[in-house]
């Protein structure tokens, strides 16, 4: 098959859990199939050359530059009040893309296109050429629910509102748009469905490089927590607040020693400065965040919001760690509480639980094994490239 994919961005360096399920799928289809990746960016980038290197045909139609704060982003926000289309899609929408799409599309090699994130699904709206397939990295909708539940200033909270309604009815349009669907686990995948799609959706779980993410030899520090994730994801952001605010302290109090890394790339100034707190360090970008996963005694996942499912949780358990989540954390991954992870909600019974496991890190050793156990059979990225490369065929042959 010829395959397009169409992007935010081109997927590297791997340190998002976005850019690492993109890379590992593409890469895995590209054994087997020509694979174009049309995305914002430069074709001198480091970024453009390593897909180039991988057997990935890059194509960039220039840097998206949309800055994330200052008065145009404000500008944008405000603008965007009067379109149908949450700020998400309006957000990235460029005619130049549009228009690099049209004529790839039209030049009638492609087989297939896939929409490497739901709001990119605007880009195949009006598409009629070529069958399209839209990857629910998440249900966009639930993340802004989660969104404005958990935001306590007035007006951010109605803005948060409106964009919610406008995320939930662009979803319920834009997989009706496609000829087919992916989402990273069963639950998603039935949300997609009840929106009467006229396709089977198919589940293609989030995985891990379990050679890179290997077995841990090294005797951890009872008294060192970790948590990785890209600090410039509000999910990550909150997560980290809430447990330097609320769980953090609970920890203290038992374990003076204890100490916690939150470790990922940029952190926002309000996270940074957690790290001026007694225990707490915020690393930023680090070139390989094994180390740190290595040496701590329990892998921590404080997610309140969120959807899909977490790479994160899928590299802790490679590594033979004790985990500690939210439901939230935990969602979307075929685990179950109390034989791969520990899954506990509030700050009360989070704090309870992660002491507990460090007081006897022994006790838990069998949670590590049954979490690389399982990440070998269900989540490795050869498997799930395995997976999609079927669906992807279907749907080919369907049109």
């Amino acid at each position: 098959m010829k395959i397009l994919i169409i992007d935010e961005e081109f997927p590297f360096p791997l340190n998002t859990g976005k850019r690492i399920r993109s890379f590992n799928l593409a890469f895995a289809l590209s054994r087997k199939h020509r694979v174009t990746y049309l995305a914002y960016g430069e074709k001198g980038s480091e970024s453009y050359a390593h897909l180039t290197r991988s057997g990935i045909e890059p194509i960039a139609v220039g840097e998206l530059n949309r800055p994330k704060s200052g008065l145009s982003f404000y500008g944008r926000l405000l603008t965007n009040l009067l379109s149908p289309y949450p700020f998400i899609v309006t957000n990235h929408r460029t005619d130049r893309f549009q228009s690099a799409l049209d004529r790839l599309a039209a030049d009638g090699e492609y087989d297939i296109v896939i929409c490497e994130w739901s709001p990119y699904a605007i880009f195949v709206k009006d598409l009629a050429r070529v069958p399209s397939v839209v990857v629910a990295h998440n249900i966009e909708a639930s993340i802004w629910r989660r969104y404005m539940e958990n935001e306590t200033n007035p007006l951010k909270k109605a803005y948060i509102a409106l964009q919610y309604r406008k995320v939930e009815r662009f979803e319920r349009a834009c997989f009706g748009w496609a000829s087919g669907a992916t989402a990273v686990s069963r639950e998603e995948a039935k949300t997609i469905a009840s929106y009467g799609v006229p396709y089977e959706v198919a589940v293609i779980d989030n995985g891990v490089d379990t050679d890179y993410f290997h077995e841990s030899t090294r005797e951890p520090d009872p008294d060192k927590l970790v948590f990785t994730g890209s600090m410039d994801w509000r999910p990550n952001q909150d997560a980290v607040v809430y447990f330097a605010d609320e769980v953090f302290p609970r920890i203290k109090a038992e374990r003076p020693g204890a100490n916690i890394a939150f470790v990922g790339r940029n952190p926002p100034p309000h996270v940074k400065e957690l790290g001026n707190r007694d225990g707490i360090t915020v690393t930023g970008t680090v070139d390989d965040v094994r180390p740190y996963i290595e040496e701590a005694g329990v892998y921590v996942v404080p997610l309140r919001i969120g959807g899909g499912s977490r790479l994160k949780i899928l590299e802790a358990m490679a590594m033979n760690k004790i985990v500690v989540s939210t439901s939230v954390g935990a969602e979307g991954l075929e685990v179950i509480d109390g034989e791969q992870v520990l899954i506990r909600d509030g700050a009360e019974a989070l704090a309870e639980q992660t002491v507990e496991c460090m007081n006897d890190l022994q006790r838990f050793t069998q949670l590590g094994l049954n979490g690389r156990r399982l990440v070998e059979t269900r989540y490795r990225w050869e498997e799930l490239g395995r997976r999609l490369n079927e669906y992807l065929k279907t749907i080919v042959e369907r049109a």
